[in-house]
Parts: structure tokens; sequence; C-alpha cells
């Protein structure tokens, strides 16, 4: 080839590429202005920046600029499937065992979360809160196990921390002096019954924390074997693959266990209907966005308890003026499949029944309470479900003022070994921001391995 007819192929090609290039950021700038926004990435879990309101304030310190740069980044065409095509691009980098792989703290996905204490949305007609599906307030995921298409978190409380946390419900039992019946229901985690045999050993360790929780208990206080309830049917679905709770099911052997405590016969599942809202990818997915796991959706499971119940639920700092709810958000689907139970985190939220025996109950629980919940309308006349982590009430007060006969007290294992998990079921007694009058110290010793770290008093998701 001639020196003339390689300077006019190098000009062809720099041409095909100036057109080609000229072409794509054309074709993106128009899908820029023609496809519609949206405020919420479905993928990243966050919300989307806005377009920034224009001050000269802001002109002048330069956020103005900065914040249009965020919002062309955010509402780039097609950004989500350019997320999800490079999180594929890295999961592909390498060898993969496709049984095991861990996951530690530096590699798991921070994700911007919203306030789940603001008003809910709506879905069909029922309010469901629009949280971001992670673990609990207080709570970050730090060492995850996947195996065989499981994620589990990595247990590592200690004897110490859970004695602390039954000190905190002792003092309910002290203060209350035997007007109510307490019970607690210290709830394990998927890995305690899912680690493969050869890690078994050392990740099953949360049955000796469990016991150190109750051996510390005032004998007063009823004990719920959710453990050995659960462990029964453990090759059962108990637990989810990709989320860190446990599935309706897992909560209806614990309510069984919890019934055997309290005297009550539970509602057989046969009496019940089941319903299912496949493809469900939950908290740990999207920590992760393992591919393992999207291989591997869940379905939320739930049952529906016979009888007719009314449901009202309050949003945080409103808690004496509800709004009409539902014991099921049945709009509830995607990644918030699991607001179909109570329609997600509310302070309060008050069922009442058709039952007339007397008994009035209150569960404190944060997120992992929701499904059990759903079966205490068929033993109760009203049942009132406070979430330690917003409600900004006494429940010193609630327990007077609604003539309460039981009251249970429902933590994960995690949340059982975070020392602001502890204080917070402490503080709810008289009010968030209200001094106790007991004198007990609160040990807020971390625990060694602990996959709970934030005490932050709201992180997200997640449980």
């Amino acid at each position: 080839m001639t020196t003339h007819k390689r300077i006019t192929a190098r000009k062809k090609l720099a041409m095909i590429n100036t057109v080609v290039f000229s072409t794509v950021l054309a074709v993106f700038g128009i899908l820029f202005f023609v496809i519609p926004k949206n405020e919420v990435s479905d993928f990243e879990k966050r919300k989307l920046s806005p377009f920034p309101q224009f001050t000269m304030q802001e002109f002048l310190h330069g956020n103005y600029i900065d914040s249009i740069d965020l919002y062309f980044s955010d509402n780039f065409p097609l950004r989500d499937q350019l997320v999800e095509l490079s999180f594929d691009m890295k999961d592909w980098r390498g060898m993969k065992n496709e049984e095991i792989a861990f996951y530690n703290a530096s590699e798991i996905q921070k994700t911007p979360v919203q306030d789940p204490t603001k008003p809910a949305d709506t879905i069909g007609d029922t309010a469901v809160a629009d949280t971001v599906p992670t673990g609990p307030p207080g709570e970050e995921v730090n060492n995850l196990f996947i195996y065989e298409g499981r994620a589990m978190e990595i247990f590592g409380g200690n004897c110490k921390m859970a004695e602390s946390y039954a000190r905190t419900i002792n003092k309910y039992q002290t203060e209350l002096k035997g007007k109510v019946q307490i019970y607690d229901i210290a709830v394990p985690s998927s890995i305690e019954f899912n680690a493969p045999p050869q890690y078994a050993k050392q990740y099953s360790t949360e049955k000796k924390n469990i016991d150190c929780v109750y051996g510390a208990l005032d004998p007063a206080i009823k004990a719920v074997d959710a453990h050995g309830s659960i462990g029964a049917h453990r090759k059962e679905y108990v637990f989810f693959k990709t989320d860190h709770h446990w599935t309706g099911l897992g909560a209806y052997y614990a309510y069984t266990a919890f019934c055997s405590s309290a005297g009550l016969t539970p509602v057989p599942l046969s009496s019940m209907e089941k319903k299912t809202k496949p493809g469900y990818l939950g908290s740990l997915y999207w920590l992760t966005r393992d591919s393992r796991l999207k291989e591997n959706a869940d379905t939320v499971e739930y049952w529906k308890i016979p009888g007719k119940y009314t449901t009202t639920a309050y949003h945080k700092g409103s808690e004496t003026k509800g709004f009409k709810s539902s014991i099921y958000a049945e709009g509830a689907s995607g990644a918030n499949g699991y607001g179909v139970f109570l329609g997600g985190d509310y302070p309060l939220v008050k069922i009442e029944s058709e039952v007339k025996n007397g008994r009035k109950v209150i569960l404190v629980k944060n997120s992992y309470g929701n499904p059990f919940a759903t079966y205490l309308p068929s033993h109760f006349e009203s049942v009132y479900v406070v979430d330690y982590r917003y409600y900004g009430g006494s429940l010193l007060d609630l327990i007077e003022k609604e003539k309460i006969t039981d009251l249970i007290f429902l933590n994960g294992v995690f949340s059982i070994n975070t020392s602001w998990h502890i204080s917070m079921v402490g503080k709810v007694m008289r009010g968030v921001g209200k001094k106790s009058q007991t004198t007990t110290t609160l040990d807020t010793t971390k625990p060694k391995k602990d996959s709970i770290l934030d005490k932050k008093k709201d992180s997200a998701t997640s449980k």
C-alpha cells in the first residue's frame, strides 16, 4: 500500500470514528430529554438527584453547578442497565467458586437510603412504608457468607452482650411488678441452620448466645424457645436466601412456640389462606449484587388469618392520629415484598379483633417482628405493635392506658448483641429522650466480629 493510500485509509477511519462517536453522543443526548426521568433507581435502591433549584448563594459557592453534574449523572439514559452491567462484569472477573463466597465490609456496596420514618407511599389500597431493603436501623452488614445461592450473615455475638440485653428486659419486670406477663423471643438467623457441614461448628453459635439471654432473664419472664421450634423445621423454607429476615413460615413456627408459652392454641396453617409473591430479591442481594443470589430469588409467603380485623397505623411524631391500614399490604411487590407484613415499619400499629377474652398484647420489635405480628390478632382483643426504633411514646404509659395484659419482646440475635438496639429497647420504656429512673448500667461493649457495627439511630433498609 502506498503512503497516499495509507493516509487516505486513516482519514476514512478517523471520519468513521467521528461519525460514530457523534451519532452515539447525539442519540444519548436526545434520549436524555425524551426518556421520562425516574425519581428512584430500582437497581441501586436510592433516590436520584433532582434538578437543583437556582439560588444566587448556591451558584456563588459552586454548589449549583455541582448539583447539575449530579443530576445529569443520575439521570443518564439507560443508567440502571449500565450500572447493572458493571456489576456483572466485576462478577465475571477471575475464577469463582459456584458454591461458596465470602464478603467482608470493604467489599459490600454501601447504598444511600431514605429515612423510613417519613410518611409512607401507597400501594394499592394499603399504605406501605417507603424503605430501602437493607438491615434494620442501627445495623450494618459486615461479613457475609454465601453458600449454594444463599447469603448468611456471620454471627459474632458474645454472652456479655446477650446478658446486657436480658438485664434491659428485666427492668420492665421490675417496673411493672407483675402487672403484665412478659415474654422474650430471641430469634436465630439463617446461618445457624444453613451453614455447610465444614463450617457448621465454626458458625453455628447462636444457640449458646440465646441460652445466655434466657439464663439471665428474671424467672417471671417467659422465655420462648423459637430456636427449638424453627430448628425442628430447619429443612423447610424458614429463612430467605437473599434477605436477612426470616420468612412468614419461620415466624409461624416461632408463633407456635409462643402459643405454647402463653397457653394458647396456634391457628393451623391449613386453616389460613396461603398467598405468595415470587421474584423477591432482599437486602443481602442489594448489598452485594452477587449473581448467585440473583439466580436464586426468594418468594415471600404469607398466611392470612381468619376473621375480621381493624388496623390503624401511626407515623412517627403522630402516634395519637392514625390512618386506616391492614395486616397485609398486598400491594407490596418487588424489592418491597417483605412489606406485605403490616405494610412495613411503623412506630405503632394497632389491630383490633373480634376476640373477646380480656387479653391485650404489645409486641415490641424491629422489622424482624413484622411477620410474627400478623398471627397475634387470632388470640387477643387488641394487638399493639411497637417498633422501638421509631416509637416516640412511653411503653409504660401505653400499658397503663390500654390495660395491657401481655408484653412480648422479639429480636433477632444480631440486634440482641448490638448496644444501640439494647439501648433503644430500654429507652422506649418511658419514651425516647426521657431520662430513665432505673440505675442499672448498660453494657455497651461491642461484640467481637459483630456484623452489626453502626450504633446510629438510623441507617436504612434490613434485619
